[in-house]
């Protein structure tokens, strides 16, 4: 997902996020994938919205403990909202954890 919105309007790579995205730790990869999950919602674009959570999804490491299974159902939640084209519900809760994600990580 993130690589298609890397693309230029001639499909070549933007080299400016190709390199913000190799060099970016995983805790800022994460933050990105915040990033694009609330424009999409803000947009109310369904499908890339739904593509930044499910990414969110699959960067959890379930070995880690019960975290993981919150993050899952409060991701899942946010999904829901998506689907029934809830856009300020989940963007609301998307801009909450992008926040509280930042501070845990010390991320801009």
């Amino acid at each position: 997902m993130l690589a298609n919105q890397n693309m230029t309007p001639d499909s070549q790579p933007n080299p400016y996020l190709v390199q913000k995205i190799m060099t970016a730790s995983p805790e800022e990869l994460i933050s990105y994938i915040f990033e694009a999950a609330i424009k999409a919602c803000a947009q109310e674009d369904h499908r890339r919205a739904l593509e930044a959570v499910q990414e969110l999804i699959n960067s959890l490491n379930f070995e880690a403990g019960d975290i993981s299974s919150t993050f899952y159902k409060v991701y899942s939640e946010i999904a829901d909202h998506i689907h029934k084209r809830e856009f300020d519900t989940a963007l609301t809760n998307l801009m909450d954890l992008r926040k509280t994600w930042s501070q845990a990580m010390n991320i801009r």
